[in-house]
């Protein structure tokens, strides 16, 4: 993420950790990302150019307001004054890595060929756990071109099983020995 949404995600931390509001603030992001990025009309109306963003602000103000905290809808203010909407969905993931983090919780992204079922994604998580020894959450990303295999980024180790590294491996072994 960007040197940007880091510092929005920064504040917002601070100012929950100041008001012993992380959880909530967190439950408050996690819905509000979840709302402005998989409904298709909300995500339009963001991006509208023909509205302000004051204007977009004052609509989100009027459909929020008793329903999220005054810091997350202080952050949206500065957000949307500073016409950094599209930086939203930045600031929220950021906002949760630095929660997760203060807690010892680990996400680690899982990407495979194709789509992994309960049970391969617990097993995946409670090796990870017992390897790291810290909390994991797993997020999961479909990525057709690694063939078969995983590949599993977590707490800044990254062991990738993919069949699309052991061809490149492969192809790299064979270029260096038909140079020699």
């Amino acid at each position: 993420m960007g040197r940007l949404a880091s510092r929005y995600a920064q504040a917002l931390f601070e100012l929950a950790v100041e008001n012993d509001s992380v959880d909530k603030s967190l439950g408050e992001t996690e819905t509000l990302k979840e709302a402005l990025y998989s409904d298709g009309e909300i995500r339009e109306f963001i991006k509208n150019p023909n509205l302000s963003s004051e204007d977009k602000f004052n609509i989100l103000k009027n459909t929020l307001e008793g329903n999220v905290s005054d810091d997350v809808l202080g952050l949206l203010a500065v957000v949307f004054s500073k016409n950094r909407e599209n930086e939203l969905l930045g600031i929220f993931e950021v906002f949760a890595e630095m929660v997760n983090k203060k807690k010892g919780i680990v996400t680690a992204l899982v990407e495979s060929a194709v789509p992994l079922d309960d049970s391969q994604l617990d097993e995946i998580k409670n090796k990870l756990s017992k390897n790291l020894n810290k909390q994991i959450v797993i997020k999961t990303r479909i990525e057709p071109k690694l063939i078969g295999g995983l590949k599993i980024s977590a707490d800044g180790h990254v062991i990738d099983g993919t069949i699309k590294r052991s061809l490149d491996e492969l192809k790299r072994t064979l270029l260096e020995n038909r140079l020699a």
